[in-house]
């Protein structure tokens, strides 16, 4: 159930600022990318997939898409992918299979990262 907080991977990092670049779904305060970095893992999916949320979900505070686009996993399954975020912060990665089978919900490549 719980897990220790982690730091970002590297690939987790880029897949959020080439989602926000190639794939946005409204508008992006400027310094949410620079604090990235900062950011910790705080949950992932229990089914095996690659998406995580940075923050626990509080009814109070609703996320909604930042980025939702399409791309292709390493193994080259097809995958969709929503950053969530608020005004202030990217609160989560939500990655979802559009054909890649369940073992292969992976974060895409991030230079195949395309807007619906």
């Amino acid at each position: 159930m719980g897990m220790t907080p982690r730091p970002l991977s590297p690939h987790e990092v880029t897949v959020i600022r080439a989602a926000i670049a190639r794939a946005p779904a409204g508008d992006v305060a400027p310094g949410l990318l620079e604090a990235l970095e900062d950011l910790r893992v705080v949950r992932r999916c229990d089914c095996g997939c690659d998406s995580v949320d940075f923050v626990a979900h509080d009814p109070a505070r609703p996320s909604r898409p930042l980025a939702d686009g399409f791309g292709e996993t390493p193994a080259g399954g097809a995958v969709g992918i929503i950053i969530w975020g608020t005004n202030d912060a990217v609160t989560g990665i939500e990655v979802y299979d559009l054909g890649a089978g369940s073992e292969d919900i992976k974060l895409p490549v991030e230079t195949s990262i395309r807007p619906w």
